[in-house]
């Protein structure tokens, strides 16, 4: 099922323009909140930052600007970078994360049951992906409806650090309990 996603989106990259700078910051935290104003139970999950996810050595090289440099000649696919070194202190607790969906794939009926979870959207081929600790693979424990994957949503679960090599891009986490909700700011 891969494969149903995949082409649609490489046309799509393959059309993209240089990115343009507009200011847009990343997702900022949100406190949970019940209908009453009231914090609610998942009040003990923790907000992360994504940036809270990379080893401090490799967050520094990245403030540095020590990662690729950005191509828009040709089309040949930016390599992904970074590496696959987890941070022990976000794993094996409630966290939950802003970001966005990327499918992987879906039920015979077309509902998500596979994708990854990344820090900002709309990359194109001339980008390269999130370094693998920046992304997590999320395999649903029932299938959803497919999502927009340009609005942003809270994914809310547990990490654990579990390698996926995958044709779109690499990952360091995953998340099997996981649950996708509406990002409210």
């Amino acid at each position: 099922m891969r494969a149903r996603w995949l082409l649609p989106m490489l046309c799509a990259l393959v059309a993209c323009e240089r990115p343009v700078d507009t200011g847009v910051q990343a997702l900022p935290p949100s406190p949970v909140l019940d209908r009453d104003g009231n914090a609610s139970a998942e009040e003990q999950e923790q907000e992360l930052d994504w940036l809270q996810m990379m080893p401090a050595d490799e967050l520094a090289a990245l403030e540095r600007g020590d990662g690729p440099e950005v191509e828009h000649n040709g089309n040949r696919r930016m390599p992904q970078f970074g590496t696959f070194r987890t941070v022990d202190t976000v794993l094996q607790r409630p966290v939950r994360l802003p970001g966005y969906v990327v499918p992987l794939a879906n039920a015979q009926d077309g509902r998500l049951t596979e994708f990854l979870f990344v820090p900002y959207y709309g990359a194109c081929i001339h980008v390269p992906p999130p370094p693998p600790n920046q992304i997590v693979h999320v395999v649903l424990p029932r299938p959803i409806d497919m999502p927009d994957m340009y609005s942003p949503f809270f994914l809310a679960g547990t990490l654990r650090a579990e390698r996926l090599d995958d044709d779109l891009a690499g990952s360091a986490y995953t998340m099997r309990d996981a649950q996708l909700r509406p990002y409210e700011p």
